[in-house]
């Protein structure tokens, strides 16, 4: 299975969570794959890096700019989706903060 089929199965499932959630996925011709993840308020990005051959895992601050980093590197694709999806289920369990 191609890495963006992954991403796209990845989505899917995520989306099959809850009603509010909203995911995008964007690729690049470097071979890079974005997928964001819009839920409760928050937003979350996985990132398939191939300059660096890992994928960052991290949640966007309110504030923060385009490519703010990513607390969380992982050389596999199933370490990543691991760490995003308990990140959603935690984000679930304390959702944002109204401003």
């Amino acid at each position: 299975m191609a890495l963006t089929d992954d991403f796209a199965c990845l989505a899917g499932e995520i989306r099959n969570t809850a009603a509010d959630v909203n995911t995008e996925i964007t690729t690049f011709p470097s071979g890079a794959v974005s997928l964001r993840v819009r839920s409760g308020g928050r937003v979350f990005d996985m990132d398939f890096l191939p300059s660096y051959g890992m994928f960052g895992v991290g949640e966007l601050e309110a504030d923060a700019g385009f490519n703010s980093g990513y607390p969380f590197g992982f050389p596999d694709f199933a370490s990543a989706r691991a760490k995003l999806l308990d990140m959603l289920a935690e984000a679930r369990v304390a959702p944002a903060e109204a401003s």
